[in-house]
Formats: C-alpha cells, sequence, structure tokens
C-alpha cells in the first residue's frame, strides 16, 4: 500500500512518519473494521520506515507499507495476547483440577491469576516482535521538501 506523511525524526537509518489514514485505506469498504484501522489513532499514525533517500526532517514523502506486513502486525497484535491468556486458563484449571491447587476458598481463582500473568507475557512477546518489524517498509520519493511541506501538517 502507498501512503503519504511527513518525517517527524530521523533514528539513524529509519526515519520516523506521521502518516493520515489516507490512500488506500480511505478508499477501502472495510475501512472501520479492518485491523489495520487500530493502528490508527485520531485517523493518523507513527510510522517507523526505512530512509535508504535520505529523508529529512519535516519531509513530506510516500512510502510503500507491505500488505503482509499489515497482516502479521494484526495477527500479531490480536492473536498472540490471545493464545497466551488461553494456555493461562487452560493451565490454571489443569493445576486446580489435578493437583487440587487453590487461591483461598475462590473457585477458580488460579486461572484467573496464571490468565492474567500469561497474558503479560503475551503482550510482552507483541513488543519484542513489534520491534522486530521495524523497518520493512520504505520511503520511496520525497514529494515535497521541509519549506513547501509546512503546510500540510494539519492533514499528517
Amino acid at each position: 500500500m502507498r501512503e503519504v506523511g511527513i518525517v517527524r525524526r530521523i533514528k539513524g537509518e529509519f526515519a520516523e512518519l506521521r502518516a493520515a489514514a489516507e490512500g488506500e485505506c480511505s478508499g477501502c469498504a472495510g475501512e472501520k473494521s479492518c485491523g489495520s484501522s487500530s493502528l490508527w489513532e485520531n485517523n493518523k499514525a507513527t510510522i517507523i520506515v526505512k530512509n535508504d533517500i535520505y529523508a529529512k526532517e519535516g519531509d513530506l514523502v510516500a512510502f510503500e507499507l507491505s500488505e503482509a506486513d499489515v497482516l502479521t502486525g494484526a495477527f500479531i497484535i490480536y492473536v498472540i495476547p490471545f493464545l497466551f491468556f488461553a494456555a493461562g486458563v487452560i493451565l490454571g484449571v489443569t493445576l486446580e483440577k489435578s493437583f487440587g491447587f487453590k487461591l483461598g476458598s475462590l473457585e477458580n481463582a488460579l486461572s484467573v491469576v496464571t490468565s492474567v500473568i500469561f497474558l503479560g507475557i503475551g503482550m510482552l512477546v507483541v513488543r519484542k516482535k513489534d520491534r522486530e518489524q521495524k523497518g520493512h517498509s520504505y520511503i520511496t520519493e520525497i514529494l515535497l521538501k521541509d519549506g513547501d511541506a509546512s503546510r500540510f501538517n494539519n492533514s499528517c
């Protein structure tokens, strides 16, 4: 997907962009219900992309988002925490039923505790995977240099 954004910060070989949810997303019938739409806060997102063409802060740039990377990101964000949570519930129930472990007199309290712990571990895995995904997208061209791009700051 080709998107447009303004370079907010340069971090080594990467650029941090502020992008509006336009382009491919704005014309899609599933724009509001799609998993990738959750990445946009107030119709804007901060995205870290590879800066092979040496764009500078304030430049309006076009960049490519791989659809496979967007789907992989949605999978990571939604499925991994759910799987860890489910594993925690199963482990808690198994410990309660098989070995008679109980937390006080509360029924299924151990399941709740293990599921919350596993959910936390799942969120740490998501965070690690998110950092590994950085830089798969890249800037394709500089549309406007800093001086000309400032009038587009409200849209991005």
